[in-house]
């Protein structure tokens, strides 16, 4: 009679004693335990800073967005076109445009005012003593923008993409934080209930 080869097992599939497997399950979720309690809890402290600074950011996208946007829509509507002499032309920290001076001629006056910003930004190239077109309210002539913007304003600027980056970012963590934190305190919660049962 031939006899059968006994194939070898590694040492993860034999299978032990049922006392052996009971100790070691139960290590193992003492473990589990411990690593737990280890683990810090979010503050809740932490979790509404983060969603005020998604807050935060999210209206100062909207700060820069629509009035910039309500600017174009009434210059488009009922604008007046005209030429303007730059009488100041500054450069912020940044190096960017600041802000610019304008002289132009409302009626019999003279208007001297800023250039009003699209999204936290004013054209570049416009220098000291040159002259630009630019498009006014009349009912408000300090709301004056270069009438090359009111037709085509830019897309996005910086601020704006500093502030649309950050706040999608903010909002993560938020929720992040939110359901590590539940599950954390709900796992704590069923140990001590199971730690009472035994007892």
């Amino acid at each position: 009679m031939a006899k059968k080869k006994r194939t070898r097992r590694s040492g993860n599939d034999r299978n032990l004693p049922p006392k052996v497997a009971e100790q070691k399950a139960r290590l193992d979720a003492s473990r589990r335990k411990i690593n737990r309690m280890r683990q810090p809890v979010p503050k809740r402290r932490a979790i509404v800073t983060l969603f005020a600074l998604f807050i935060f950011t999210s209206g100062g996208f909207l700060v820069f967005l629509l009035p910039s946007h309500v600017l174009v829509s009434d210059l488009r509507s009922r604008g007046v076109a005209t030429w303007a002499e730059v009488t100041s032309s500054p450069r912020d920290k940044f190096g960017s445009p600041g802000n610019i001076k304008l002289r132009f001629d409302v009626g019999k006056r003279e208007v001297d005012t800023t250039l009003s910003d699209w999204g936290g930004k004013r054209p570049e190239g416009l220098t000291t003593g040159s002259t630009v077109s630019v498009t006014y309210d009349p009912h408000d002539p300090t709301r004056v923008l270069t009438t090359a913007w009111v037709k085509d304003p830019p897309a996005m600027t910086l601020p704006m993409l500093i502030f649309l980056v950050l706040a999608p970012f903010f909002l993560a963590g938020t929720i992040f934080l939110t359901v590590l934190r539940h599950r954390l305190l709900a796992a704590r919660k069923h140990d001590r209930q199971h730690e009472g049962e035994l007892r």
